[in-house]
């Protein structure tokens, strides 16, 4: 893997011909995802927009589309200015990030909004457009972890992320490094890549702006967009360095309704079979072909799909969202059937007519394996399942956390979320969660090995200033992870400095 790593550096450089900007932006910012799906849900952006990172290709159109519209409610044109302001930046020949962040202790619940994965966390990258090559390179370090969270203690130190090139090829891309990697709707945590984890290395190729397929019934899909990745835990393991493969298709068959199908595959590694029947039978296995229940099966396996619908409701101006996002492991028969699942609603719009947006909802978590629906219909579960591995012990995990949803397997949550983006461009954002986490106390689980009924509760905002954004959150916990026979409080306090130029 490091040496295709390598390989997809030297090709891209060897290739390099014209083009324009950032190839895409960042999994990480609350307030900019937020702008996105306002002005996806008026029609401006058109594609899927559930997976980040999102190409600056799709987001520009968009932005020309709204241009081309003429004047907007105050909301959406300060949405659009602060998109544009963004674009802007990334189009720059070279641009330079610094950001900075400081906590008394890692917050639990990890979701789309980057925050610090441990006490002490400092990343510096800079990015040079070459024409049809794109370059970004920097590090991040992170402090040791604590005591008071074992999943804190593992993959810290210095990382080459957010180190990566993009070649691009047409309305393609060619792409190798650390790219954070967030595939779903959710925006408390997603259910099969998500920010939990530190970015591992990879190599990949995706489409830049969606497209149609031309074909009876396949043009009923609309706007198209793919992703597809094979990147390496590069750690000791139970089998040291394994592959771990990312695939997602996704579309928009109507103007407010949007799917992605994803896999998600961790396999090979040191003492495991690595040939191509392996990776075959891994990737098209018929049947019970690829789950054997034996050392023979060619890895652990996942895969699931998300939905959203979002629309505009009455003449406020006001957009519904409604989002689902399910996982499931591989099964001992044809039909999957161990699922987890994420389900939201929220709405987002005007606050008074000078261009403040609220976006405020209510979301929940249930990463216990069951039915399809949980239990609702009272269906069979399967304790333990998500995120484990009879041959991959240590899990879908890189660096001790999870890849998929922060509070791991076997846990609920229920999460009211609010925030407020004001005339000045600050996001005040307030959350309440109720999490029962680890609900059958199962070893095998990283964020605790004890079930733990915890409240959690955060505020803070992000405040643009002339010299980057200042972060600043508390946070109140009542119980905390592996605390069986105590019910500790934590009182946790946050900032964060970012600054691009």
């Amino acid at each position: 893997m490091k040496v295709a790593l390598a390989a997809a550096f030297a090709v891209s450089a060897l290739l390099a011909a014209p083009v324009q900007a950032a190839p895409w932006a960042a999994a990480g910012d609350a307030r900019l995802r937020t702008d996105v799906e306002l002005l996806r849900a008026h029609g401006f952006i058109l594609g899927p927009v559930n997976a980040w990172p999102l190409p600056w290709a799709q987001i520009d159109r968009g932005l020309a589309r709204a241009e081309a519209a003429g004047p907007q409610p105050p909301h959406i044109a300060a949405a659009i200015r602060r998109v544009a302001a963004l674009s802007a930046h990334h189009s720059g020949r070279s641009t330079y990030m610094a950001r900075l962040s400081a906590t008394s202790d890692a917050t639990l619940v990890r979701g789309f909004e980057r925050v610090a994965r441990n006490q002490g966390e400092a990343s510096v990258s800079a990015a040079h457009d070459l024409g049809a090559l794109f370059i970004s390179w920097g590090a991040t370090w992170q402090s040791d972890g604590t005591t008071r969270q074992r999943a804190t203690r593992d993959g810290n130190g210095v990382s080459p992320d957010p180190s990566h090139a993009a070649l691009k090829l047409g309305n393609w891309a060619l792409y190798g490094g650390w790219v954070e990697t967030y595939w779903g709707p959710g925006h408390d945590g997603s259910m099969i890549f998500s920010t939990s984890a530190r970015p591992f290395p990879k190599v990949g190729f995706r489409r830049l702006e969606p497209f149609t397929i031309d074909a009876p019934v396949l043009r009923w899909l609309g706007p198209v967009s793919f992703d597809a990745f094979v990147g390496m835990a590069d750690e000791k393991r139970e089998f040291d360095n394994p592959a771990i493969i990312g695939m997602r298709f996704a579309f928009q068959p109507t103007p407010w309704f949007e799917i992605g199908l994803n896999r998600g595959l961790m396999l090979c590694g040191r003492n495991r079979p690595c040939d191509v029947k392996t990776i075959g039978r891994a990737l098209v296995g018929v049947g019970d072909a690829d789950n054997t229940g034996t050392a023979d099966e060619p890895g652990n396996q996942l895969a699931g799909f998300d939905m959203s619908y979002r629309r505009p409701i009455g003449t406020s101006g006001h957009v519904l969202e409604l989002t689902f996002d399910t996982t499931a492991e591989d099964a001992d028969n044809i039909l999957i059937e161990q699922f987890a699942r994420q389900i939201g609603v929220s709405v987002t719009g005007p606050v008074g007519e000078d261009g403040a947006l609220i976006d405020a909802g209510v979301e929940y978590v249930d990463s216990q394996a069951a039915k399809f629906l949980g239990r609702l219909m009272g269906g069979d579960t399967w304790p333990g399942s998500t995120y484990n591995n009879f041959l991959y012990t240590d899990g879908w995990t890189y660096g001790g956390r999870p890849i998929g949803h922060s509070l791991d397997g076997d846990a609920r949550a229920i999460t009211l979320h609010a925030a407020l983006t004001d005339t000045r461009n600050r996001r005040w954002h307030l959350a309440a969660r109720h999490i029962d986490l680890n609900i059958n106390g199962d070893q095998r689980f990283r964020i605790s090995k004890s079930r733990e009924r915890i409240g959690h509760f955060e505020a803070g905002v992000n405040w643009p200033s002339r010299h980057g954004d200042i972060r600043l959150e508390a946070r109140l916990q009542h119980n905390a992870p592996d605390t069986l026979d105590r019910d500790p409080t934590w009182v946790q306090g946050e900032i964060g400095w970012v600054t691009r130029f």
